[in-house]
């Protein structure tokens, strides 16, 4: 009795091991597309090209016209900025929490204002 336990927990355990020890989205696969490779090359290191990689990306997947696309990269801009601030401050991690908040609601009232309902609704469902 106590035998057929213990082989049954090693079984489970090496199960367990092999059905979540899967990494396939953490790490870059080779057979992975082009352009998800493209995408995780890009790093910024200031607000303003990680405005503009993220108005780059989102002009891709919503098919933004001209106007929408400067619009937005501007919201972007200024929500990327002030969160830079905000992590740079010396505030509590509660008041940058609460900051982080506001600004986030700021850029999803503009992102209202910018997309049309079809739009911002693929914006909202890209996020998993």
């Amino acid at each position: 009795m106590l035998n057929q336990r213990f082989y049954f927990f090693v079984f489970l355990l090496l199960m367990s091991n092999i059905a979540f020890g899967q990494l396939k989205g953490a790490v870059p696969q080779e057979s992975a597309p082009a352009h998800i490779n493209e995408e995780r090359k890009t790093t910024s290191s200031t607000p303003t090209s990680a405005a503009k990689n993220n108005a780059d990306k989102l002009r891709k997947s919503l098919k933004l016209s001209e106007k929408q696309y400067n619009d937005l990269y501007k919201a972007l801009v200024e929500y990327e900025t002030g969160v830079d601030k905000t992590t740079r401050s010396k505030l509590p991690k509660a008041d940058q929490f609460k900051k982080m908040n506001q600004l986030n609601l700021v850029r999803q009232n503009k992102l209202k204002t910018i997309l049309t309902k079809e739009q911002y609704h693929a914006y909202i469902m890209s996020f998993p």
